[in-house]
């Protein structure tokens, strides 16, 4: 997986109001946008918000970037604006002509509970086809230096968000529909059915429950010391979908942090590692697994087996970017767990 700049990790350098406004980015269908324009409106939207005084202009900063990745169509731009050196709205704005995931997704920012068991940005209104957003405090997770250091470090880290995401998949949401676990999965995946036995059973006793969809290591943000755990990107949230796809792309997508070296060796050599190695991450997926496993109810044999689901819907969606998966972990995984279960989920199944 390639990293790229997140919706909360800005270029390091801003700029005032004054030169923001001289700022015109180009989008898909050859329109230019300025800078300096959706930072007026996310600004206006705050102060709507809060009541409070227009600021001096000196005291407005304006930071923009699009992020880096190996997205060609719908990309967005990210206008973030600081009053006195504090960020209080983030824009999330498309640069082509349609991007109805930025439509779901303000919908769902905007009907998410009070009760929703973990933060995320607050809706601050419509921006175009965009919208304006809270800002989210933290650090993107890959940057938590704790998460590789070893088994103790990397659960210390890990376990607030698992927690969380089993709080997230023990709720329910209003208004989900009635689903069979197969209706479920055909949200993610064309065909759900993969005619491997382990797998095929793990779906036919998945948990259903909200989720995030997208829940990458890249889409969280920690607190270092508090372990306060935020949630960003709700373009693919569901009110009722897969659980297990969200704690699986969370836990097995964070090998490729603890494994940087698999850019030279390879995915076989990835897998082996995540899942097959006397490596201490091995041992940190298993216990993170059956920790969320106990918590929501589910073997831990089951949700581990999904993992073939994960990978499929990631391939699938990532497409529907536009975006080549080949050179992402995906398919490599998906085949080598249909083709045999790993020794500690067979070990976990007894």
């Amino acid at each position: 997986m390639t990293a790229g700049r997140t919706a909360t990790t800005p270029p390091p350098a801003a700029q005032t109001y004054r030169a923001a406004a001289g700022v015109r980015i180009g989008t898909e269908t050859g329109d230019r946008i300025e800078v300096g324009a959706v930072a007026q409106e996310v600004l206006a939207l705050h102060l709507e918000r809060t009541g409070r005084p227009a600021p001096p202009e000196r005291n407005i900063a304006v930071r923009h970037w699009i992020p880096a990745g190996a997205r060609k169509t719908r990309r967005r731009l990210f206008v973030r604006v600081d009053v006195g050196g504090v960020p209080v709205g983030v824009a999330k704005v498309p640069l082509a002509a349609q991007d109805p995931k930025l439509t779901h997704e303000f919908t769902v920012l905007t009907g998410l509970p009070a009760a929703f068991p973990l933060a995320r940005p607050g809706p601050l209104g419509r921006l175009g086809a965009g919208f304006a957003m809270t800002y989210l405090d933290g650090v993107d997770l890959p940057a938590v230096g704790q998460l590789t250091a070893g088994p103790e470090e990397f659960w210390h880290v890990m376990r607030p968000v698992v927690d969380g995401v089993a709080a997230l998949h023990l709720t329910t949401a209003a208004g989900a529909p009635h689903l069979t676990p197969e209706q479920a999965a055909a949200q993610y995946v064309r065909r759900p059915w993969t005619g491997a036995e382990h797998a095929d059973n793990a779906l036919r006793r998945a948990l259903l429950a909200p989720t995030h969809g997208d829940l990458g290591p890249w889409n969280v943000r920690y607190e270092p010391g508090r372990g306060t755990v935020r949630l960003l990107d709700f373009e693919d949230y569901k009110p009722l979908g897969i659980a297990a796809v969200d704690v699986l792309n969370l836990l097995v997508t964070s090998g490729l942090l603890v494994f940087p070296d698999y850019r030279e060796h390879g995915f076989d050599w990835l897998y082996d590692r995540v899942f097959e190695s006397d490596h201490w991450f091995c041992g940190a997926l298993a216990r993170g697994l059956a920790h969320y496993a106990a918590a929501t109810g589910q073997r831990t044999a089951d949700v581990a087996d999904l993992t073939p689901l994960m990978c499929q819907w990631l391939i699938e969606r990532i497409t529907a970017e536009g975006r080549d998966t080949s050179g992402m972990f995906y398919r490599t995984f998906a085949d080598r767990y249909l083709s045999g279960r790993p020794a500690w989920v067979r070990s976990a199944d007894a």
